[in-house]
């Protein structure tokens, strides 16, 4: 039977001091600009050593950077072996049922369903799906980080409602997340989905009867968000300065224009819906077929431009007349050998995952991963996976720094599902639809407003945090508005938590409050509520009825825990992971 629904926590007037929470919550995420204050770390070390043992709230704490939010069995498995053996049977697991498999065989591994007819919901399903259910918890994290760097986006775009449409991209996301990136690039570069958002599908070589040019978007973007940056870097991540002290660009506007020449002429041959082969120029997504959304582009000769490029100072030179995937993988390789490639992208999965300004230190240390495995290989993401999560500021943040970041929308509400099932259907595996997601503002995957992302890696809100030379790139949406919104949201998330009947029991009376309070908060947020806030809200929590008959019981404990677990996701010391 279906749990009723308790009034939305957030929403409700009677609740004590939501306004002031608000206004504590906005206080202490622009606090992310102070000092941590915890010890400094060894700088010298590479890696957390293998031998590293950790207790169960420090387990928690550290599986909330790698993962959407730990479940009791991965605290217990960290807390047994070691975040390093956990981590490396994290990155060496087989890749779960991918997204397109998922939406062919209609629903996870031995729930499927032959009555579901795919639709816009099922890719929503099958993502959530693995972010919440997969075994490759790590992997499908990363993937998330992964798809705010090489931004697609369903917004204003009328493929939304094809179910493949997006789907092979997660699936690309997940095999390079555990691969190599100079792969994962190529990989980007030949979707169909990537062609699409950023317009290089069908693009046409230059003519000079018309005045046409090549579409440049996609060359831009490749440089500027995806590989090198605006500005060359040095390995601890700040920016290399000239005599005159000035930053130094990665690339100009000729470079865009000579490398626009390199995205020429691809286009998908399909299938069509009908099974007939698309051709070059077809841009109705209505005719694509299901297999052509994970099929590799092609090329059409005639419409790739025929001309030499040189750019980047000379490290890409291809002569006139060469091939448009030979052209492609020479600007690609040098792209991933260019110096500024692996400072740019640990700085960004470093903000995407685990602290928003991270030592010098800690980043050469994660470029040093990039640049070298340990057996020569550049670009290894097993190694450049290991080099952020087990770096030692992640045990022990320095002191001179601030360390952590604010925790995303979409992040929050899966780790409430993996944890609670919130909003689901668990006997058969399946999350929220696409209203649910809406009404949690969630961020979810793929429905960023333009390619710089929901937020941009670099965003530093006026005042003390800019001032100190820091950055918090998740208060670009936080505002009292975006703050509202996440909080209203997790109310809405909380109305769907399952009501077991071990729940029902143990609501029953606030024996058990304390109990479950602390093991939601270690669970969700990797501490325990502090002392002051944590008895005020069991005093509270107190006085709310229980209901003695078995209608009245079920709606009012379940009124009892969405409060409590509402409390715990939008306290601000826990919305601020660290």
């Amino acid at each position: 039977m279906k749990p009723a629904h308790p009034p939305n926590p957030a929403q409700r007037p009677d609740r004590p001091g939501r306004r002031a929470l608000m206004q504590q919550g906005l206080g202490a995420l622009a606090a992310l600009g102070l000092p941590a204050g915890a010890p400094a770390a060894q700088a010298d070390a590479r890696l957390a050593p293998a031998g590293l043992r950790l207790d169960r709230s420090a387990a928690a704490r550290w599986l909330g950077f790698c993962t959407f939010g730990p479940t009791e069995e991965e605290i217990e498995a960290v807390h047994r072996i070691g975040p390093a053996a956990w981590l490396d049977q994290q990155l060496d697991a087989p890749p779960s049922r991918s997204v397109t498999e998922w939406i062919d065989r209609k629903g996870p591994p031995g729930r499927e369903d032959a009555r579901q007819s795919p639709h816009f919901d099922t890719r929503l399903q099958a993502i959530d799906w693995k972010c919440i259910w997969a075994p490759d918890a790590v992997r499908q994290r990363v993937s998330y980080a992964l798809s705010q760097i090489f931004v697609v986006s369903e917004v204003g775009a009328d493929r939304i409602a094809n179910p493949y449409a997006y789907a092979h991209f997660w699936d690309l996301l997940n095999a390079g997340a555990t691969g190599n990136f100079r792969q994962l690039i190529e990989d980007v570069s030949a979707s169909l989905d990537m062609a699409f958002f950023l317009t290089y599908l069908n693009n046409r070589k230059a003519d000079e009867a018309t005045g046409r040019q090549p579409d440049e978007n996609y060359a831009r973007e490749l440089m500027q968000l995806f590989t090198i940056g605006l500005w060359e870097l040095e390995e601890d991540g700040s920016q290399r300065l000239d005599a005159d002290g000035r930053p130094i660009p990665t690339y100009g506007q000729q470079d865009i224009v000579e490398l626009a020449r390199v995205f020429t002429g691809f286009y998908s041959d399909g299938p069509r819906r009908d099974g007939v082969r698309l051709a070059f120029g077809i841009e109705n997504h209505g005719l694509y077929g299901p297999a052509a959304w994970s099929r590799r582009l092609s090329v059409k000769a005639d419409e790739h431009a025929p001309e030499s490029t040189t750019a980047l100072k000379g490290r890409v030179r291809i002569p006139a007349g060469t091939e448009a995937y030979t052209a492609l993988g020479r600007t690609l390789d040098a792209l991933f050998k260019h110096p500024s490639c692996p400072p740019f992208i640990a700085l960004n999965l470093i903000r995407r995952l685990s602290t928003s300004n991270p030592s010098p230190a800690y980043v050469r240390r994660v470029v040093a991963a990039f640049k070298d495995n340990g057996q020569g290989q550049r670009g290894d993401m097993k190694a450049v996976l290991r080099a952020v999560f087990l770096d030692p500021e992640l045990f022990d943040p320095p002191s001179d720094r601030p360390f952590g970041r604010m925790t995303e929308p979409y992040v929050s509400t899966i780790a409430l599902a993996r944890q609670l099932g919130a909003h689901c259907d668990a006997e058969q595996q399946r999350f929220a639809g696409l209203w649910h997601h809406k009404r949690f503002a969630s961020q979810r995957p793929f429905t960023a407003p333009t390619v710089f992302n929901f937020n941009q890696p670099d965003f530093a809100p006026q005042g003390p945090i800019q001032q100190a030379g820091l950055v918090a790139p998740e208060l670009q949406n936080c505002d009292e508005y975006g703050a509202t919104l996440r909080f209203n949201g997790v109310g809405a998330l909380c109305e769907g938590l399952p009501m077991t009947p071990e729940l029902l029991e143990r609501l029953a009376t606030p024996a058990h409050d304390a109990e479950l309070l602390d093991r939601y908060a270690l669970q969700l947020c990797g501490k325990t509520l502090p002392a002051r806030d944590r008895a005020a809200l069991l005093a509270e929590l107190a006085k709310l009825p229980r209901g003695r008959d078995a209608t009245a019981a079920r709606t009012q404990r379940l009124t009892v825990l969405a409060s409590m677990v509402w409390f715990i996701t939008v306290h601000p010391e826990n919305i601020v992971r660290q």
